[in-house]
């Protein structure tokens, strides 16, 4: 019987090379921990500044967008780096594709995207992160990425297919590596 190719080949990792829900959740507090102070230092410098020039406004929109722009530059460019966020890096993690490359600049922004406006929200995300045989939250897996340590070395590679799920009325998709079937 031929094997459906049509999306091509993805990478595989062992069950293990998967961070669990722990790990995730202490670099997801790092990384907003460190966003956090660094907006709070951005406001204070434009506090100065503003007061030192002797604006008669406030600068409330300056530092929306600077801090806006820092985050998805925080989240995309340097998250996808081969370093890394500073939480992915403490935690020992790293993001992928499913071809077990860094993920385009497009991806990541889609990703941080559909964190920013759902349709999934964290709570959704964790109890489908502890469900799923990857431990990939729904996002990774509609934006095509994988979340794995960084030592993580894949097992192979096998096809991509659509995998579907039924839920709420809706019959999302998304691609998805078919593991090859171990028989004993």
């Amino acid at each position: 019987m031929p094997t459906d190719k049509s999306l091509g080949d993805g990478v595989y990792f062992d069950r293990d090379a998967y961070p669990g829900i722990v790990r995730r959740s202490v670099a997801m507090m790092i990384d907003a921990v460190l966003l956090s102070l660094i907006g709070l230092a951005n406001w204070l410098l434009l506090l100065l500044v503003f007061y030192a020039l002797e604006f008669t406004t406030t600068p409330d929109t300056l530092h929306l967008v600077m801090f806006l722009t820092i985050i998805w530059f925080y989240m995309t460019v340097v998250k996808r780096s081969r370093f890394g966020t500073v939480g992915y890096w403490l935690c020992g993690i790293r993001i992928i594709d499913l071809r077990g490359n860094r993920p385009s600049l497009t991806r990541m922004t889609f990703r941080l995207v559909m964190w920013t406006f759902g349709p999934f929200n964290f709570i959704v995300d964790l109890i489908w992160l502890g469900a799923d045989s990857e431990q990939q939250t729904l996002r990774d897996c509609y934006c095509g990425t994988y979340v794995v340590r960084s030592t993580a070395q894949p097992q192979g590679t096998a096809a991509l297919h659509l995998t579907r799920y039924f839920a709420t009325g809706l019959a999302p998709s998304y691609p998805r590596v078919v593991r090859p079937r171990k028989f004993a």
